[in-house]
C-alpha cells in the first residue's frame, strides 16, 4: 500500500468506525424512544443515504433533517472526526515511533500486523465506552463483556499479541551480558502464555478497580466508580496485561482533575463520569509504553546500572506495592479534590 495515501485511508476508516459506534451507542440508549442512525433523533424521520456518509454528513448544509430541520448532534460528528484522527495517530506512534517495541517483545511481519488489528479493536471499544458514558453516564456490558472475550481469545489464539510478557524480572539482568529473566515456559508455550497473560490482566484490572470503588465509596459516602468502570478496566487488562493497569490507574485521576476542572468552568456540570478518564489514561499509556517501560534515572550509561528503573519495580513485591500505593494515593487525592470541586458555587447563565 502506498504510504502517501495511508494516513487518509486510516482516517476514513476511523471515521467509518466512528459512524458505526454512533449507531451502536444509539441502540444502547436509555431514552424511551430508540432512534437508529437512519432516523432523525428528534422527529424519527428517515435520513437520506448520503447524509450517513462520513465527511459529507459533516458539511453544515448537509446535516439537517429535511422534516424538522434539526441538526445532526455535534457529539456524533466530533466522535467520527476524533476516531479517524485517533486511528492515524496510533498508527504513527506504533509503526513510525515504535511505541510498543521494548526489549524481549518485538513482534514483526504478520504478527505485528495482527497486534495492530488487535489493538485497533481495543481503541474502537474505548471510543464506544467513552461516548456512551458521556451520553448516558454508564458503560453497558454490551461493550465490555464482548471486549473481554475478544481480548482473551485473541491473545490465546495468536500467542504473541502482548505488549510485555506475563513476567519479566529486570533485577536479574547483568548489563552487557544477559537480559531480564523470563520463565522458560513462556518461550515454549506461546498460546498458554497468551491465555494466562490476558486472564491475569483481566483479573488485576477488574480486581483493583473494584477495590478502588470500595475506597471511593467510603471516602465520598457514595459510589464514585460504577460497575461499568470495573468491567471496563477488566476489558483493558485483557488486551494490555496486568503491568499496564497500574500506570493507567495512576494517570486516570490526573486526567479527571484536568478535564473535570475545564468542564466545570465551561458548563457548570458538577458530575462527570469516570470512565472517559480511564479510557484517556489507557490511550496515554498505550502510546507511550516504550518510554514508560524503559524509563531510567539517571540516564543509562553503558556498563553502569541506573539508580532507578521503572521496569525493575515490576520484578519484586516491594516495587509493585510502591506503584500500587502511588496509584491509590492519587485516587484519594482526586476524591478529596472532587468533594471540594462539587462544593464550589458556579454562576449559571
Amino acid at each position: 500500500m502506498n504510504s502517501t495515501f495511508l494516513p487518509g485511508i486510516l482516517f476514513l476508516t476511523g471515521a467509518v468506525v466512528g459512524l458505526l459506534v454512533n449507531a451502536w451507542v444509539r441502540l444502547m440508549t436509555l431514552k424511551p424512544v430508540i432512534r437508529p442512525l437512519t432516523r432523525c433523533e428528534e422527529c424519527g424521520a428517515r435520513v437520506r443515504f448520503w447524509k450517513l456518509i462520513p465527511v459529507l454528513r459533516w458539511l453544515p448544509f448537509q446535516n439537517r433533517c429535511r422534516t424538522c430541520t434539526a441538526r445532526l448532534p455535534r457529539s456524533e460528528i466530533l466522535l467520527e472526526i476524533l476516531t479517524g484522527t485517533l486511528f492515524v495517530l496510533f498508527y504513527f506512534m506504533a509503526v513510525q515511533l515504535r511505541c510498543l517495541e521494548v526489549p524481549s517483545v518485538r513482534p514483526s511481519g504478520e504478527m505485528l500486523e495482527w497486534r495492530l488489528i488487535y489493538l485497533y479493536v481495543l481503541l474502537t471499544l474505548l471510543v464506544a465506552a467513552t461516548s456512551i458514558d458521556f451520553r448516558e453516564y454508564l458503560i453497558p456490558d454490551q461493550i465490555t463483556i464482548p471486549g473481554m472475550l475478544i481480548g482473551v481469545l485473541g491473545a490465546t489464539i495468536a500467542g504473541h499479541l502482548q505488549i510485555i510478557h506475563l513476567w519479566v524480572d529486570w533485577n536479574q539482568a547483568v548489563p552487557g551480558l544477559t537480559g531480564p529473566y523470563i520463565p522458560e515456559w513462556i518461550k515454549a508455550h506461546s498460546h498458554w502464555h497468551g491465555l494466562s497473560w490476558s486472564l491475569t490482566g483481566l483479573i488485576v484490572g477488574g480486581g483493583l478497580t473494584w477495590g478502588l470503588r470500595l475506597v471511593s465509596s467510603v471516602l465520598l459516602g457514595q459510589e464514585a466508580l460504577g460497575l461499568g468502570d470495573v468491567t471496563l478496566m477488566a476489558m483493558v487488562g485483557s488486551f494490555l496485561g496486568w503491568q499496564a493497569i497500574l500506570p493507567i490507574l495512576l494517570l486516570a485521576p490526573l486526567c479527571g482533575i484536568l478535564i473535570g476542572f475545564l468542564t466545570r468552568v465551561m458548563t457548570g456540570k458538577t458530575y462527570l463520569p469516570y470512565g472517559p478518564y480511564l479510557c484517556a489514561a489507557t490511550l496515554i499509556v498505550l502510546m507511550s509504553w516504550k518510554w514508560f517501560w524503559l524509563a531510567e534515572w539517571p540516564a543509562h550509561a553503558p556498563g553502569v546500572a541506573p539508580e532507578f528503573s521503572i521496569r525493575k519495580l515490576y520484578g519484586d513485591g516491594l516495587g509493585l506495592a510502591i506503584i500500587g500505593g502511588i496509584a491509590l494515593g492519587a485516587l484519594i487525592l482526586l476524591l478529596v479534590l472532587l468533594r471540594i470541586y462539587r462544593a464550589i458555587p458556579v454562576k449559571r447563565r
